[in-house]
């Protein structure tokens, strides 16, 4: 069950040797001699033995109640123990000391992983897999999981680089520790083997080191120990010679701990984001437009400038960032507005257009179904476009009842217009409107009988017939 390995056999090779350098071998044959077991822990000698099976039992018991106090772990007989065997003529052997001894001081160990740090253990876990995990969780403190899955996804492919982005966002191009991170197979006491949550929390809060702080203005060894979680006391054993009472001066420096991290994590990402060029406005004069109207006759459109970026982050913070490429991906397009510069006079000019395009004169002013028909009515128009018969105001665009949507004009030298049964209209109250100018279509609203303009002219408030001032 125990193998003779390293130092052991050494010791083995060197008591044959003393035994048959110190014994001549005669005719008669060899003395009778015992055979004793040297014991040795750790490679360290802690007694002897007749009886090897006294020993096999101790450890054989010692295994079978770690296995039920630590039950998810993995134990076997194999210990550090070595039993070097020697023959001896007479050799008193105090073997109930030496088991006692060997009993005491044995621990039984599990099987586990050592994950190094710079070669240096920090911590054991349960099984190669936990090793693993823990190496993998440590990255994800920094870096999202989406993240690290695409990292070692495209990593995992046959050495094909991966197009560069095209899309806002980011990738990671590479994963670095400051330190060599490693694991290792071992035997471990089971009461150091942690989970990884606790391994993780143990690397996540780092160990204690010393550094040197310098003295700002009014700081004190109060407020200094505080601002790195010692106590005065603790402070103070780390500077001789300093004390409470004593005033500090600026500059001067103190050793204070502060907690470093076992290794930095350190992320090479590509990133790639757009930026929004904002676009020209360019407003031209027309004067063909009236006074005050703007129309767009091209609208604007922000172009777009890519950025590719290199960013280096060590424990999720931006330590550089470089600019590998930038260009325009797509122009910015001017606004093109026109202004009008016209002036629409808001008083008529006294002559007065036919309001329609085309059509004729279905009924004229005058008594009709025995009441008095006010205007004359334009039915069959070439379009149904009803246009300003003269400069001047609107003072009305509504719904008048049996006029139906109905538009009353204002030329301002004591003239109104008004046309009815519109089928829609397209000006609005106090909007000062050009002779000729469109304001609505024909239809058929109101008291109607079909699609037809009735057209009204009023002098000084009076009502006159429309045929003595507009013609066809």
């Amino acid at each position: 069950m125990f193998s003779l390995k390293g130092k052991g056999m050494f010791l083995l090779l060197v008591s044959m040797a003393l035994l048959l350098a110190g014994n001549r071998v005669t005719a008669a044959g060899l003395p009778d001699t015992t055979t004793i077991h040297h014991v040795y822990l750790d490679d360290e000698f802690v007694g002897s033995v007749l009886d090897e099976g006294k020993i096999e039992k101790i450890v054989a018991d010692k295994v079978m109640e770690a296995q039920e106090e630590y039950p998810d772990y993995t134990f076997d007989e194999e210990s550090q123990l070595t039993f070097v065997p020697e023959e001896v003529f007479d050799q008193k052997v105090k073997e109930d000391q030496s088991v006692k001894e060997i009993s005491n001081r044995l621990d039984i160990k599990a099987e586990a992983y050592a994950i190094d740090i710079d070669r240096q253990t920090v911590a054991y876990v349960p099984s190669k897999d936990d090793a693993e995990e823990v190496v993998k969780k440590l990255t994800l403190l920094y870096v999202e999981e989406a993240e690290y899955e695409a990292y070692e996804s495209a990593n995992n492919e046959d050495g094909e680089s991966a197009a560069s982005l095209k899309e806002p966002g980011s990738r990671i191009m590479d994963i670095e520790f400051s330190r060599p991170v490693t694991f290792k197979k071992t035997l471990a006491d089971p009461d150091e083997i942690m989970t990884v949550d606790k391994t993780i929390a143990l690397l996540e809060e780092g160990k204690e080191e010393k550094v040197i702080y310098e003295a700002k203005e009014d700081d004190d060894l109060k407020s200094i120990a505080a601002s790195h979680d010692m106590d005065a006391g603790q402070l103070l054993e780390l500077n001789p010679g300093k004390s409470e009472g004593k005033e500090l001066k600026k500059g001067e420096r103190l050793v204070v701990t502060e907690r470093k991290p076992y290794v930095n994590v350190m992320v090479e990402r590509e990133v790639f984001e757009e930026e929004r060029i904002p676009f020209e406005k360019k407003v031209q004069e027309d004067d063909g437009l009236p006074k005050g109207e703007v129309i767009t006759e091209q609208a604007g459109k922000d172009g777009i400038e890519a950025f590719t970026y290199n960013v280096s982050e060590t424990n999720g913070k931006k330590i550089s960032e470089t600019i590998v490429k930038k260009e325009i991906t797509e122009k910015a397009k001017t606004e093109i507005t026109k202004k009008g510069t016209k002036v629409i006079p808001s008083k008529g000019s006294g002559t007065y257009a036919w309001p329609a395009d085309g059509g004729y004169i279905s009924s004229k002013q005058g008594q009709r179904w025995g009441k008095l028909h006010k205007g004359i009515d334009i039915a069959r128009p070439s379009t149904r476009t009803i246009t300003a018969a003269d400069h001047g105001i609107v003072e009305s665009a509504e719904n008048a009842g049996g006029y139906g949507n109905k538009i009353t004009i204002n030329h301002n030298n004591g003239y109104k217009t008004v046309y009815a049964h519109l089928d829609s209209m397209e000006v609005k109250a106090g909007q000062k409107i050009e002779k000729g100018a469109k304001i609505g279509m024909m239809g058929s609203t109101g008291n109607s009988t079909g699609v037809h303009l009735h057209f009204e002219v009023y002098k000084n408030g009076s009502l006159v017939n429309p045929l003595n001032y507009i013609s066809q």
